[in-house]
C-alpha cells in the first residue's frame, strides 16, 4: 500500500502535496534500500535479492518508479528466491514442521549447511527441505567425496613423499583424461555462477571430485610406491602433483559456497590464500616443492 486517508491511519507520513492522505510501508521503506548505504559509490547494486512474494507490486513497480522519479539509478538486476517447504507445503510451527538452521549449523558447520542450501534449490524457485536429504549430501557428498579425497591424498604425500609435492612430469591417458574433465566444466561453471546457477556449478564440481576420486583408483599409487621401476616413481610423483593440483581447483571454486573448507582445504596442500577466483583456476599451477599437512578431517561421521 503507497497511501491511506488520515482519518483512518494517523500515524503515516503526510504527503507534502495532499494532508489528506499519508504514506507508509511500500514508500518509506523502500528508501531504506538506498538511505542505510553509507558509501554511495557502491550504489547502485549489482543484485536486489528478494523473496518471489514481495516482487510485484513492491520492488518490480513501486521501487523502480520511486528511484526514476528521483533520477536515481535502479539496481542493475532483481535476484529472487523461493521459499523452503516441508513435504511441499509451507513450514508452519503449530504442525511443527519448522526447521531451526542453527541447530543443523551448530551439529554440523556452517559450511556444510550452506552447501545442502545451494546445492539442493535452484534460485527462483521452491525446495523442499528434508533432513534426511541434508543428511545424506553431508555423508555421500561432503564426508565421502571429498573429505576422503583430501584426507586420502595428505595420507599419500605423507607416506610417499615426506609431506612434499612432488613434480608432475609424466602426461599419460590418466593425466589427459582428468585434465579434459576439468577444462569441460571449469567454463561452464562459472557461467553457471554468474547466472545464479549455483546447483548447476555445484553438481559439476562435485562430479570433477568423484574424477579424482576415480583417477587414484586408476593410478593406484600404493602399488607404484612398491614398484621399482623408474617409470613407476614417477608416475607415484606425478599422481599426487595431480591431485594437490585437482583440489586446489576444487577448493578455488568452492570457495563462494563454502569459504572455511576452501581455505582449510588450501592451507593444507601448501596453495596460495589469495588466488584469483578467474585467473588462477586454470590447470597447470604447480605446487612442486609445497609443504602439505598432516591428516585431518573435514567432515566427522556423525549421526542426525
Amino acid at each position: 500500500c503507497i497511501s491511506r486517508p488520515i482519518e483512518r491511519l494517523s500515524w503515516g507520513i503526510p504527503l507534502p502535496f495532499d494532508q489528506k492522505f499519508v504514506t507508509y510501508v511500500w514508500f518509506d521503506a523502500l528508501l531504506n534500500y538506498i538511505s542505510a548505504v553509507a558509501d554511495q559509490d557502491k550504489w547502485p547494486a549489482d543484485y536486489h535479492v528478494i523473496g518471489k512474494d514481495i516482487l510485484v507490486p513492491p520492488h518490480a513497480v513501486y521501487w523502480p518508479i520511486i528511484l526514476k522519479a528521483c533520477n536515481i539509478e535502479l539496481p542493475k538486476h532483481l535476484l529472487v528466491h523461493g521459499f523452503w517447504n516441508i513435504s511441499g507445503k509451507k513450514m508452519s510451527k503449530s504442525a511443527g514442521t519448522v526447521v531451526n538452521p542453527l541447530d543443523l549449523v551448530q551439529k554440523f558447520g556452517t559450511d556444510s549447511f550452506r552447501y545442502f542450501v545451494m546445492r539442493e534449490m535452484r534460485v527462483g524457485q521452491d525446495s523442499d527441505f528434508s533432513q534426511d536429504q541434508f543428511f545424506i549430501r553431508y555423508t555421500s557428498e561432503l564426508a565421502n567425496d571429498l573429505g576422503n579425497l583430501v584426507s586420502r591424498f595428505l595420507n599419500m604425500t605423507s607416506r610417499y613423499a615426506d609431506q612434499i609435492i612432488p613434480a608432475s612430469t609424466v602426461k599419460e591417458e590418466a593425466e589427459v583424461e582428468l585434465i579434459q574433465n576439468w577444462q569441460k566444466l571449469e567454463n561452464e561453471v562459472f557461467r553457471q555462477f554468474e547466472d545464479f546457477q549455483i546447483q548447476e556449478g555445484l553438481d559439476q564440481i562435485f562430479e570433477f571430485i568423484r574424477s579424482l576420486n576415480r583417477y587414484i583408483e586408476t593410478r593406484a599409487p600404493w602399488k607404484l610406491a612398491k614398484s621399482e621401476e623408474t617409470a613407476d616413481k614417477y608416475r607415484l610423483q606425478t599422481c599426487l602433483a595431480s591431485i594437490a593440483e585437482g583440489l586446489r581447483l576444487c577448493a578455488l571454486l568452492l570457495n563462494p559456497v563454502m569459504p572455511k573448507i576452501s581455505s582449510e582445504i588450501t592451507k593444507s596442500i601448501g596453495a596460495p590464500d589469495n588466488q584469483n577466483w578467474i585467473q588462477d583456476a586454470h590447470w597447470g599451477s604447480s605446487l612442486e616443492g609445497s609443504n602439505v599437512g598432516e591428516k585431518m578431517i573435514l567432515f566427522p561421521r556423525l549421526e542426525l
